[in-house]
């Protein structure tokens, strides 16, 4: 098996460096040919520097045959996670395996994983917990037990969704953003940076937290 990272961004970058030290080979990175400038894509690793072939997307099955082919998508929250969604049926139309990431410090108390999920370092998922296809979640984001989680979500670091919570697809929460338990959340929802979800959501909502603001002639002395 010939395994390939789609995308060439710094969550693909970031992926290949965890890849690589799990010892994982990869035989290059892969995108569309109109997106490749460059026939190589170079990283820096362990004081080396890795040249990895980028290779069309439109051309692997001129290189390698298709049952040969798996893929991890790099493909962060672009147009709300759509893009992910779309290049995700492109894959599977062609007939490609998509993998799973599990970062060995992430612990996952469920074996209820769609494809295509990107799970980084000490992520926790818990027991009884599902995940369908497609959702990347990031360092040190909680997703709790009997928690159902759809498709192409996104969750940033620190992150946490509580128990038994119902969150649909496309979804994205950003740094620190919580939930509280036994809530639904629909589609489409940005959901920022330190904001508290207490509530059922529909589709296609935007939730900020109170703004910080900055205290004008004050020192951090005036009050320390």
């Amino acid at each position: 098996m010939y395994y390939f990272i789609y995308g060439t961004t710094d969550l693909a970058e970031n992926l290949l460096y965890l890849l690589l030290k799990d010892n994982i080979e990869i035989a290059g990175f892969v995108v569309e040919r109109k997106y490749i400038t460059d026939e190589f894509k170079a990283i820096s690793f362990k004081d080396e520097i890795r040249k990895l072939p980028v290779i069309p997307f439109e051309e692997m099955e001129e290189y390698y045959k298709k049952e040969e082919i798996a893929i991890y998508l790099c493909i962060g929250y672009t147009n709300m996670n759509r893009a992910r969604r779309e290049k995700f049926k492109e894959i599977k139309k062609r007939g490609y395996r998509i993998e799973n990431y599990i970062h060995r410090t992430a612990c996952v108390e469920t074996d209820k994983l769609g494809e295509g999920n990107l799970i980084f370092e000490q992520a926790y998922v818990g027991m009884y917990a599902e995940l369908g296809n497609g959702n990347i979640v990031y360092p040190r984001a909680l997703i709790a037990h009997h928690t159902k989680i759809g498709d192409f979500n996104y969750f940033a670091i620190s992150a946490s969704v509580a128990g038994h919570v119902i969150i649909s697809d496309e979804n994205f929460f950003g740094n620190n953003a919580t939930t509280k338990d036994k809530i639904v959340i629909g589609s489409g929802n940005l959901i920022g940076a330190n904001s508290y979800v207490q509530r059922d959501l529909s589709d296609e909502n935007v939730i900020v937290p109170m703004q910080s603001v900055i205290l004008e002639n004050k020192k951090p002395t005036d009050f320390m």
